[in-house]
């Protein structure tokens, strides 16, 4: 009896203070119809979203911080090949910036989106850090590639939407413009030690294209006015669409296309950078050349994948429960993961949860506070390409939105 009672004054404290916590815009990444569903802020939102992702192999996070605070670092070869336990070594950027302004008439809702990307990746060989560390057989040459990749974009669009019967239906047509990207970029190392002289020579050949809609001068003097010159002259035409089925404001399933393509971005530069770096003894020579400079080009075009996604929100007590994923066939990309959300009295959110995001694995915790007219979110989360070592504590991906409306 004694327990029953415990059981149930905790139970009757729970639902006293939470209480259920249904999707959001924020949440549009997942469905473009979920940009109606600001909440308490049933006339018009203003919202700016950041989100940062920069993982590593190699040092953990109270590592890096001790790093910062260092006046002096020392890279010992020897521990760094020991900790990678002959994995690569590997640096991962996925970072975000997404916006929107909506405003809700009667059943319609009509806004502006826009966002800017940013992904790039570097691979560093395992073998290359065991010859440094380990050494290399004399009179023995070896070659290898160390990898590079960047894809940087911005996208912009107008929102619509319609609410009938418990559906919602919403759209967004985008403009969207590639920054600068490569294109299976490749960095030549080679080592040798010669026993005839004693020396060891390294030489790294660095062969970059990066592609482009600005040139040189236009990079240079990046500025508003280039970017949105750039956006309405040479952009790609996209649209996604979406549809919820439940209330507006509290959305229990929703389907939606994204990436609808309707015309590629042009890219109308190559710019090609080649640097060698040679390392002979002692001494170290180093040459940059830019080959021919700027590359115009013709027929060089960029899109975003074509992609299907799906949520479900099951109420259980106090908790939503969230699965959901997205595919984009053209890279063959699954996302998906699972969210549990909650408010505690109804103006403190709180979400955990577990996802596999671009080959990362993200254990996730969120906090913030919502009133009517101001509401901040944060997600904090670990991220590791290996299931086993997500609290290794490599990398902590962070995520924030900021929103003002009434």
């Amino acid at each position: 009896m004694k327990r029953f009672l415990i059981v149930f004054i905790i139970v009757t404290i729970i639902t006293v203070i939470m209480f259920s916590d249904p999707l959001r815009s924020f949440d549009s990444y997942l469905n473009p119809a979920l940009l109606e569903s600001t909440g308490k802020r049933d006339l018009f939102e203003l919202e700016i979203s950041p989100n940062i992702l920069i993982y590593q192999n190699l040092y953990k996070g109270t590592e890096i911080l001790s790093l910062f605070n260092s006046e002096k670092i020392t890279l010992d070869f020897n521990e760094i090949n020991k900790t990678l336990n002959g994995d690569d070594f590997l640096i991962d950027t996925i970072d975000d910036l997404d916006g929107h302004f909506v405003i809700k008439i009667f059943n319609f809702g009509f806004g502006f989106v826009t966002s800017g990307n940013l992904k790039s990746n570097i691979i560093v060989p395992n073998e290359l850090i065991s010859l440094i560390a380990e050494g290399n057989e004399i009179d023995e040459q070896y070659n290898g590639t160390i990898l590079f990749n960047l894809d940087s974009s911005i996208r912009t669009g107008l929102y619509g939407s319609y609410n009938f019967d418990g559906y919602t239906l919403g759209l967004v047509y985008n403009l969207y413009l590639p920054i600068v990207y490569t294109k299976d970029s490749d960095i030549k190392y080679s080592l040798s030690t010669s026993k005839e002289d004693a020396t060891t020579n390294f030489e790294i050949d660095v062969n970059v294209d990066l592609y482009s809609p600005f040139n040189n001068e236009e990079i240079g003097k990046f500025d508003f006015s280039t970017l949105t010159n750039k956006l309405f002259s040479d952009s790609g035409h996209s649209i996604d669409v979406g549809i919820t089925f439940g209330n507006p404001k509290n959305p229990y399933m929703g389907f939606s296309l994204k990436n609808i393509n309707i015309k590629n971005a042009d890219v109308s530069y190559k710019i090609p950078h080649q640097e060698t770096l040679k390392f002979e003894g002692d001494s170290l020579e180093g040459a940059i050349s830019n080959g021919n400079g700027i590359v115009e080009l013709s027929g060089e075009e960029y899109s975003y994948p074509f992609g299907l996604s799906a949520f479900f929100r099951i109420p259980v007590f106090v908790f939503d429960i969230i699965p959901f994923g997205e595919i984009y066939f053209e890279n063959k990309l699954f996302n998906w993961g699972v969210k549990a959300k909650t408010t505690i009295f109804n103006f403190i959110p709180l979400s955990f949860g577990i996802e596999k995001f671009y080959d990362f694995w993200k254990s996730s915790l969120g906090f913030g506070l919502n009133t009517r007219i101001i509401e901040n979110r944060t997600e904090i989360s670990f991220t590791n390409k290996k299931f086993q070592n997500l609290f290794d504590l490599n990398s902590l991906t962070f995520k924030t939105h900021f929103a003002l409306g009434f």
